[in-house]
């Protein structure tokens, strides 16, 4: 019952809706009806006796003449007509002609071709972000400085997955392909990225403690070790937020895979080092301890998304022109 009489009332004001006239409409009608008030004072006057000896003509005249204003009134112009469909395009053929119109008026503005460019060059400013941050991984007190080009990535990211979004929207084509994780995948990356976060800030503390014991000393072949562990670690911290953010620009399997490359990595360069500080006769420090586990709860984690990944597959933004 609530439904019909919903439905009811829906159609009801479709119906008054449609009825909308504009004010030059609205002025016609008013002389319209003007006429006809005319006629009955007309009527009461001298005029009646010529309606007496030619009836047929006083009011065949005078509703001539009022069904000119009328018709006026009730009739929409060409122009009055369009607008009335653009603001209620109930006709597949007037959504289908409008989607037509706006179209080949993006393209002649250029717009897909700027929004191509604009996701080509944001795509190459990651890039070069990204090869200088693999440069700098090895400096041990880049972890100062790397946070700042770490949130560009991301900003450079989700300004791409907006791009992609409204390419989307409007139909362009030709741009660069982003994906979605899964959020079942995504719970288990970012619960990684916290274990890479602590276990970078433990290395920093160890390169602290190591300095402060050596100072002075050539260690290269230990402070060589460091750096790798350093860069592989960053380089972990840095994918696991590119995995974690809207969206990426590879295929996230293969992501992954370089990503657990570099925590693997990490480990083996964190077994040298402390063997390294044994050999050397240093006070080990007590965060080295914490990295390693860090990492192993790191791996694991991103092992269990890459998991989900073979059932639950990454989907592909799709770029294709709008129907």
């Amino acid at each position: 019952m609530v439904e019909a009489r919903g439905s009811i009332m829906s159609t009801g004001h479709q119906s008054l809706h449609s009825l909308h006239m504009t004010r030059a409409q609205y002025l016609w009608a008013a002389l319209g009806l003007a006429v006809v008030f005319a006629i009955l004072i007309m009527a009461r006057g001298s005029v009646r006796e010529i309606f007496k000896i030619q009836p047929d003509f006083v009011l065949g005249l005078s509703l001539s003449i009022s069904t000119i204003f009328f018709t006026k009134a009730f009739s929409r112009s060409s122009v009055a007509s369009a607008v009335h469909h653009i603001h209620e395009p109930r006709d597949p053929n007037v959504v289908a002609a409008l989607d037509t119109a706006v179209d080949q008026r993006l393209h002649a503005m250029g717009l897909h071709e700027n929004i191509a460019l604009l996701s080509r060059d944001i795509a190459v400013a990651g890039k070069r972000i990204n090869e200088f941050y693999d440069l700098q991984a090895m400096e041990p007190r880049f972890h100062a400085t790397a946070p700042l080009l770490r949130v560009a990535l991301t900003d450079l990211d989700d300004a791409l997955a907006i791009v992609s979004g409204v390419a989307k929207r409007i139909g362009t084509s030709e741009i660069n392909p982003v994906y979605q994780i899964p959020a079942g995948m995504k719970s288990h990356l970012s619960d990684a990225l916290r274990d890479i976060r602590e276990a970078s800030a433990r290395r920093n503390e160890t390169y602290e403690s190591l300095r402060a014991q050596i100072a002075g000393e050539t260690v290269d072949d230990l402070w060589g070790v460091f750096a790798v562990l350093t860069s592989d670690t960053l380089k972990a911290q840095r994918d696991l937020e590119s995995l974690a953010s809207k969206t990426i620009q590879t295929i996230p399997a293969d992501r992954i895979a370089v990503l657990q490359g570099y925590i693997a990595a990490s480990l083996l360069r964190l077994e040298t080092v402390t063997e390294l500080v044994r050999a050397r006769g240093l006070d080990e420090p007590h965060t080295l301890r914490i990295v390693a586990e860090d990492l192993l709860r790191a791996q694991a984690k991103v092992n269990r998304a890459l998991e989900l990944g073979t059932s639950e597959q990454p989907t592909e933004e799709p770029n294709t022109p709008a129907a």
